[in-house]
């Protein structure tokens, strides 16, 4: 009778330690490494110019005992979401657009559950650039005087535009597209003028060399100044972009002219018996 209670208190001891050995351990995500089929979104990046609806990115992990396991994803209190995550399979999508020149980084929490254990992860998601930004000249309008005497070849103005995208996108090179000459009559006219050309890196406009200025004949001329980018990718495609604006430039007097004579020759005439008298024959 001893024996057989001292076999079951062995037995019960031997059930009570297996049963206190039996842990349930947290569920892992993946560590998004080679082979795996995403994870975590550690060193995620998505570019700013991707289409909202677009699966980019699964939620992938497993539990130790081969529970079935959920995912998630949250934002900060006051941050947009960005993502919608799909919870038995992992799939995220993008719900918003995105633009790299206002948030170039997105924080979130993803999470993985098994039902009972919560493995909660921070995570950063950058942002990519694509060429969607136009270069925009600073310091608008562009006028500018200048005298008539100012030497060939001088510089007049520096023009300046930027361009907020990154790489080849955000460089930015001048060229002129036009330049009318504003004659006396005030009469735009259609022959573009050569007497002006600019610098393609540093945006300096320097009157050509050979030519000269001169206010009796033009005091005034528009020039058409496009900056340009160095061209990029946006949605998969080449693209380069633009913008233009008018530089007013206007010709100052200067005393390079003598007077002129209006309406010669004249003529008068004086009677011979005319009496001496202070009086006025003609103006001139």
């Amino acid at each position: 009778m001893k024996s057989m209670r001292k076999k079951q208190s062995l037995i019960l001891l031997i059930s009570l330690c297996m049963s206190m050995g039996q842990s349930d351990f947290a569920p892992y995500f993946y560590d998004n490494g080679a082979g795996s089929s995403n994870g975590n979104l550690a060193l995620f990046s998505i570019s700013e110019d991707t289409s909202v609806g677009t699966h980019v990115y699964t939620l992938n992990g497993s539990d130790p005992e081969g529970e079935p396991v959920t995912f998630g994803m949250t934002f900060d209190k006051g941050s947009r979401d960005y993502f919608s995550v799909e919870p038995k399979s992992g799939n995220m999508t993008l719900i918003q657009t995105l633009d790299r020149e206002v948030q170039d980084e997105i924080v979130a929490f993803v999470t993985i559950t098994d039902g009972r254990n919560k493995v909660v992860e921070n995570v950063r998601v950058f942002i990519t650039d694509a060429n969607d930004e136009k270069p925009e000249f600073l310091n608008l309008p562009f006028v500018v005087d200048v005298p008539e005497d100012a030497a060939s070849g001088s510089s007049i103005y520096r023009v300046q535009a930027i361009d907020r995208d990154l790489g080849s996108g955000g460089s930015v090179t001048y060229y002129l597209q036009e330049t009318y000459l504003h004659q006396l009559s005030f009469r735009l006219q259609s022959t573009p003028s050569t007497k002006f050309t600019i610098d393609g890196h540093s945006g300096v406009l320097r009157i050509r060399a050979g030519e000269s200025l001169d206010y009796e004949l033009s005091r005034t001329h528009f020039v058409t100044v496009v900056a340009k980018d160095g061209g990029g990718k946006y949605h998969e495609k080449y693209q380069v972009m633009t913008s233009t604006a008018i530089i007013t430039i206007n010709v100052l007097d200067t005393q390079d002219s003598p007077p002129l004579f209006v309406g010669t020759p004249y003529f008068g005439y004086v009677y011979e018996v005319s009496v001496p008298v202070s009086v006025t024959l003609f103006h001139i």
